[in-house]
């Protein structure tokens, strides 16, 4: 289910972690929004994502990256894996039918260009580029699909200059959350299980921050 709430103003925050691709992760969505009913959502998604999902095409047949292939093969163990993403696909459909706003969280696509090209040089894309094809053949010891993504974004994120962009991507989606309760009095964040923690972490710690900033100031 939904991780504990957090108090945003008069806004209770439920961040949902959902595993991209798997197929099963439809029904967690649906259960978390039939429980919480909120009046808005977030999703770890771009602007520029969460258009194109609004507007595939009815004969859209996925081109899965190298990434996606590995991903899609090892994640299936734990059951059908789909492209595009259902949980993402689910909570756009659920945000359109009910008419609650939803309001994408990640970095847009010109922020995680410009960030890429910044902090990884070329060494370090090709030391990447053949982790994650070794990963074809790497044995991960996960029993569930939670421990399995875990598993998977630390060999995968590992390397300093993927650390950093996850860094600002975690950043992005908490300061995303925070902007997006407001007005609001219940907000649904389905978030890649992943960085759902991390997020959830670091929402709380910018509130306690603002919280200190403003009693020095009285």
């Amino acid at each position: 289910m939904t991780a504990p709430g957090i108090k945003v103003g008069d806004c209770e925050v439920n961040i949902l972690g959902v595993v991209k691709g798997l197929k099963a992760e439809v029904a967690k969505v649906q259960r978390a929004f039939e429980t919480l009913r909120p009046d808005k959502m977030a999703v770890s998604l771009s602007k520029e994502e969460l258009e194109g999902l609004r507007n595939i095409p009815e004969d859209f047949e996925p081109e899965p990256t190298r990434y996606e292939e590995i991903y899609s093969k090892r994640l299936s163990k734990f059951g059908e894996v789909v492209i595009p993403p259902p949980c993402y696909v689910a909570a756009v459909e659920l945000a359109d039918h009910f008419h609650v706003p939803l309001v994408p969280i990640d970095m847009d696509e010109d922020s995680y260009s410009e960030l890429y090209c910044r902090v990884v040089p070329a060494s370090v894309l090709m030391r990447h580029s053949t982790r994650l094809w070794l990963l074809k053949n790497h044995r991960f010891t996960a029993k569930t699909p939670q421990e399995f993504v875990l598993q998977w974004d630390r060999r995968i994120n590992n390397m300093m200059a993927f650390k950093t962009i996850e860094q600002k991507r975690t950043e992005t989606m908490a300061e995303g959350i925070i902007s997006a309760s407001n007005g609001a009095a219940r907000l649904l964040a389905v978030i890649e299980y992943e960085r759902s923690q991390e997020v959830g972490d670091m929402v709380r710690d910018r509130l306690m921050t603002s919280r200190k900033g403003e009693k020095e100031q009285k």
